[in-house]
Parts: structure tokens; sequence; C-alpha cells
């Protein structure tokens, strides 16, 4: 992978290469180690070392993006070639967004070497074979351990340069017996130590011993327990349909026309905060602007959106530094922060009298964005709380519900989160307890 150095260089030489342009550059250099394992055996490991550098090209209301892995000198030239070129053929694309100015530079380093040497292939492959040794031999073990170093630069024809160095690990559990009893987990870290992969594999293991011979609960309205998994899933919706001014203003996101308004429970609070130790340490976004701390949601009032340039000029204002370089899809949030209540995960379930216990869901789709409307299944274990104690397993379950009425129906929230890799960035979420939550179908 490529240093500042050579990133740089090669801002530069693109740079100079279209000196009649607005150019910008966007650099990704990532180095990924991933360990895959199966039936309690680790049966992959490979290695990806990939760099992909993003070429734009604007002159007036026209816009030509390329990409290439070629960053020689050659390569670099011919893409530059083929961005200008089908300039010629493309239409007028109206007001394109103004290039990032100040600051002239925006330098991070977040690398840990540390969390690389005990997360290195070895590392991981001593981790994950002493954690595989606690499992009886009715149980198997499933998931992925990663190691990702990421270096991601941007420059443009104004002198603009930026870098950020980073890395990570991931980690997955899925604990099976074979008949149908699952546990599972997934973390995200970039604290060495953090991760205890061994204690890890023991908690999952419990709860796949719990899980099994499951009843069938009928459909209808309960109270459950939504472990930070489970929350991160519905999450992701809401920060993809929900969260962007891009979904406000195309009137499909449900804080259209509630900004300033009461829409959750006063306990909730979601900010998208890049400083936050437990997330992706990003401080510009793909356009090259400051990414910004927004308070999406603060004690339950819709606050703030997240922008990137082209939404921002849609509605006057500064962009909040969101961009992921989908422009169709406008800003996302990649840092998602819920605020912890006060009480464990452990006292939630002691204190209730009747609940069920969510590990996550899976098959998750939107039926209707304005009421933040999600259905989907269980998976991986459902419990039944009775009296403050776990007493059994039920059946998958698939639920509909408003998130929109659902986090306006808080018991609790729980003092520890847990920080859960989503789709794009990351998670730091806690678990939620919430009445009447409904379940529209049920599992053979």
């Amino acid at each position: 992978m490529l240093n500042k150095e050579q990133c740089y260089q090669i801002i530069d030489f693109i740079v100079a290469t279209a000196p009649n342009y607005d150019v910008r550059v966007l650099i990704n250099s990532d180095a990924e180690g991933l360990t895959r394992y199966a039936n309690s055996t680790i049966h992959q490991n490979v290695f990806e070392d990939l760099t992909t550098v993003t070429i734009t090209v604007i002159q007036g209301q026209k816009r030509s993006e390329q990409r290439t892995t070629d960053y020689s000198e050659e390569g670099l030239r011919r893409t530059v070639a083929e961005a200008v070129e089908n300039l010629a053929y493309l239409p007028d694309g109206g007001t394109q967004p103004p290039a990032s100015r100040e600051p002239q530079f925006i330098e991070a380093e977040h690398y840990s070497s540390e969390l690389a040497q005990a997360c290195g292939v070895k590392g991981r492959a001593l981790q994950l074979k002493e954690a595989l040794a606690i499992l009886p031999p009715e149980y198997q073990a499933y998931g992925i351990f990663t190691h990702t170093d990421m270096q991601l630069a941007y420059g443009n024809s104004l002198g603009v340069k930026r870098f950020v160095h980073t890395n990570s690990v991931r980690l997955t559990v899925l604990i099976a017996d074979g008949q149908g009893g699952t546990g599972f987990k997934a973390l995200s870290s970039r604290n060495p130590g953090e991760i205890d992969v061994k204690e890890i594999f023991a908690q999952v293991l419990e709860r796949a011993k719990l899980n099994v011979n499951p009843v069938q609960v009928e459909p209808g309205a309960y109270t459950v327990i939504l472990e930070p998994a489970a929350v991160a899933n519905i999450m992701m919706y809401l920060s993809f349909t929900g969260f962007s001014a891009k979904s406000v203003q195309a009137r499909m996101s449900f804080l259209s026309g509630k900004l300033g308004e009461q829409v959750f429970d006063e306990r909730i609070s979601i900010t998208d905060d890049w400083h936050n130790l437990h997330t992706l340490p990003l401080p510009f976004d793909m356009e090259g602007y400051p990414r910004q701390k927004v308070e999406i949601i603060a004690q339950g009032v819709a606050r703030e959106l997240v922008y990137d340039t082209l939404t921002a000029l849609a509605d006057g204002v500064n962009t909040t530094g969101h961009s992921v370089n989908m422009p169709a899809r406008g800003g996302i949030p990649l840092n998602i922060i819920m605020a912890g209540g006060d009480k464990s995960l452990e006292a939630m379930i002691a204190e209730s009298d009747d609940a069920i216990l969510i590990t996550r869901f899976h098959y998750m789709n939107v039926i209707n964005p304005r009421q933040a409307q999600l259905t989907g299944l269980t998976r991986d274990g459902v419990f039944h709380v009775k009296d403050g104690k776990i007493v059994g397993a039920i059946k998958n379950m698939r639920f509909t519900e408003s998130i929109l009425a659902a986090f306006n129906k808080v018991e609790a929230i729980s003092s520890d989160r847990t920080a859960v890799p989503s789709l794009i960035g990351n998670t730091y979420l806690p678990a939620m307890k919430l009445r009447e939550f409904h379940f529209t179908g049920k599992t053979e």
C-alpha cells in the first residue's frame, strides 16, 4: 500500500497532467488480512493490498469521473486522458459542487502498530486456536477475523491535500450445534486488547446452549429487549433512509417536515461523530471537506441532517462533510453513536417480568420510509425472559414495525454499548428495551 508522500505525488502528477481543468483526486489504499473459519477450522487466510485512484475532471457544468488501479505514470496519464476526452460527449450536469478550499491540509494518524502486531495473520490464528479449543465437540464455529490497514487521501487543483491512516479489526462469531441452536456476535475495534476472542466465544457458546428446543409464539405485540446487534440492524436502515438531507429533500425520510420536533423518546440521542474512538476516524469526506459532528437526534428531538456538497447547495447551507462519493445518495452517516442509558443489559433482563430477547435481525426491508416502517426476521437467538431470567428459546419470527412508533415506547436503554460494524462505517450502540413491538409472522 502507499504512504502519504506517495499519495501526494500521485495527486500532484494528476493535477499537473490536466492543468486547464478543475481536477479532484481520491485515493483509497487498503491492505486487508482476512482469516475465515468454518466447522471450527481455519480454512482460509487471504491478504489483499489494493489501491484505487478516482479522478474527477470538471469543466463548466460537465463532470467526468474515471477510476483505475494502475497508478503508474503511464496508467494515470491514460486515465486522465480518458476523463478529459469523455467531457466532449457528456451533457451539462447542472451546477457542480465547489472544490474544497480550506484548510489546505488535513492529516491524521490513527494507526496502532500494537493492534497490527496482535492481529496479524499469526496473531489472528493463535487467538482463534485458543478460542476454538473451548468448544464442546457438538458445537461448531463459523466466522471471520480481519485486520484492515486503511489510507485515504484527497487532493485537488487548488492545492488542497488530505490524508488519514488508520487500522481496525472486525470479528464475527457464529456457534451452532447442528440442530438449529445458534449464538452470534459481531464486533469491531481499533484498540489493542479490546476484543478478547476467547471470552467472546464463551459468551456466544452460552447463548447457543440456551437456544435449544424453541417454542412457537403467536404473532402480536410484545415487550422486547434488542441487543446492540439488533439495534445496529435497525440503525443502518434509519441512516440510509432517514438521516440524510437527500432523503428529506426527496420527501422520503421519516424526518421530513419534523426538524425541531420531538420524534423519539427523550432518552434517545443519536449523533454522527468521527472523533469517537469506537468508530471510523475519518476527519474528511470523499469530497475533501472537513467532517463535522452532527447531532441528528438530541433527547428525542430531530435536530440536524448530514450533507454532501450537492444537497448542501440545494438547501443553501454548508456541507457537513458526509460525502461517500455517491451523489445519488447524498451524504451518509458513517459514525452513528447512540447515547447510553442508566442500566446494564443484564439489569434490563433481570428487571423484566415478561419479555422477548432478540440477538439480531436479517432479511430486512423498508416498507414505508416516511414512517420508518421496517420488516425482517429474527436470527441466531430469540429468548423468553420471565421473572428476570432467560427461561427458554423461541422460534424465529417476522417483525413489522414503525421505528418512529417503536422508539417512542422505550422502557430502558443500556449503559453499556458495543461497537458493531455496519455496511459502511461503524456504529456504537446500546441495547434497548421497547414495549409493544409487533411480530406479524412465525416460522415453522
